[in-house]
């Protein structure tokens, strides 16, 4: 069961938690992570009731240049916004965007007629027209308000007649009385003193009790759910740590499948008389304040035994090295006023993820009575490595044979492994190449062509 994620009224949602910019290179608002914070100079026109922050806009991470790695901080330019203001008592309001709308967002925390101090802003919007404010409330405490009937603390823990119930009643008191989600939230904070201002963005942290029953998860109700509909798509991993006992136990009834040896991380089941599937975690690291994640996982059926090794997360000082130069997502380009070019990786994986989706599928797909022969090739692997070789020999035989057998002979590898021998078939080695490893590879081979083209 997917938790949900609401949209709120379009217009009202900029206002209240990011501060608009009049300039096309963005705001430098929020984008996830702890947190911005800017610094700069401020002007105000008071006989037009505008602020105009000028914000120092910089990046903080690890750059790459060829294949070398640094972490470091560049000022990518300065950030210009403007904001029309009022007071409404001891609140101020500031509405943005190039025509000003009517609806202001509103700040707490300073005095009348006097922009210097700390401002923090609110889940309210005052509408200048009408002279009215309107408040939010946080999505979590309508919820709470109706999940009181039913006398449990989350949704996820109603049966599914209870759950639809309990849905219908949501959206109704949303459309009624619009909600704010905590992950859609930002706090801002706005510190003036003379002509000097600092804007601090924050988004606002959810506090949800961790879930570690995992064979109670979202996890498990698809694997079960594919076993009833005789489905061989594997369940996605990210679903493991999403409660969803309701309906485990419901296509555990639907299937007829007999549970044994359960525990929060282990769990044995029993398909029919000739057929048992044990499903074990045996680690799982989420640190949440960090965007670091790893997952160690083993699903297996009669010889076949799936491994899953999971790995992500945004990179962080100590990652900043060629060492981890496979793990690295494409790097972003961030370009300075003056024109400086830089590259910057932000997040990490390592992980054999679709093989292990691979493996599981095979397995369902015994369980469904139409497993396919071990010796039969990936058609769809097969094509996709054996185009990259070829592409990687035109890349790489300019330089001379080395580099083409340095570099492409990994994925001649993959193509013994999934093409049933294919092009090297009289091969002494056929060490098995993941697709995730190929992948790695591809990202180092791209990056090395780069730096032999500079």
């Amino acid at each position: 069961m997917k938790k949900f994620k609401y949209l709120m009224m379009s217009g009202v949602v900029a206002m209240l938690y990011a501060c608009g910019s009049d300039s096309d290179s963005g705001s430098g608002s929020i984008a996830g992570g702890d947190g911005t914070e800017q610094h700069g100079l401020v002007v105000i026109d008071e006989s037009k009731s505008l602020i105009k922050p000028y914000l120092q806009k910089s990046v903080e991470g690890c750059f790459m240049s060829g294949l070398d790695f640094s972490w470091k901080t560049i000022d990518v330019g300065v950030n210009q916004m403007t904001f029309k203001y009022e007071f409404v008592g001891d609140t101020l309001v500031l509405h943005s965007g190039k025509a000003f709308t009517e609806y202001g967002a509103m700040y707490v925390g300073g005095s009348n007629g006097n922009l210097n101090g700390t401002w923090q802003s609110t889940l309210c919007t005052y509408n200048n027209d009408e002279e009215e404010t309107t408040c939010y409330k946080l999505c979590s405490e309508v919820k709470a308000s109706i999940l009181k009937k039913y006398d449990v603390t989350s949704e996820d823990e109603l049966d599914a007649a209870d759950y639809e119930e309990f849905e219908e009643e949501y959206e109704k008191k949303r459309a009624k009385n619009p909600c704010v989600d905590e992950d859609d939230v930002t706090d801002v904070t706005i510190k003036i003193s003379g002509d000097d201002i600092t804007m601090i963005e924050k988004p606002r942290e959810t506090e949800e009790k961790e879930f570690t029953d995992y064979m109670n998860s979202e996890y498990i109700a698809d694997l079960y759910e594919a076993i009833y509909n005789g489905d061989s798509n594997a369940p996605s991993i990210y679903d493991l740590t999403d409660e969803d006992s309701a309906s485990v136990k419901k296509y555990r009834k639907r299937a007829e499948i007999e549970e044994k040896n359960r525990t929060t991380t282990s769990l044995t089941f029993v398909v029919d008389e000739e057929t048992q599937v044990s499903v074990t975690v045996n680690k799982i690291n989420l640190d949440r304040e960090n965007d670091k994640y790893e997952i160690g996982m083993t699903v297996a059926s009669g010889k076949r035994t799936c491994e899953l090794n999971y790995m992500s997360g945004r990179v962080d000082k100590g990652d900043c090295d060629s060492d981890n130069l496979g793990k690295f997502d494409d790097p972003e380009k961030i370009v300075t006023e003056d024109g400086t070019v830089y590259k910057q990786v932000s997040y990490m994986e390592d992980s054999n993820m679709d093989d292990f989706d691979v493996c599981v599928g095979k397995i369902l797909r015994n369980l469904a009575g139409s497993s396919s022969k071990e010796s039969e090739p990936d058609d769809a692997y097969c094509s996709m490595y054996t185009s990259s070789y070829y592409d990687c020999v035109d890349e790489y035989e300019e330089y001379g044979t080395l580099y083409v057998e340095e570099y492409c002979d990994y994925y001649k590898t993959a193509m013994r492994e999934y093409c049933n021998g294919g092009l090297a078939k009289t091969a002494a080695s056929t060490t098995k190449l993941s697709k995730n490893k190929f992948k790695q590879l591809q990202r180092a081979h791209i990056n090395a062509l780069e730096m032999l083209l500079q």
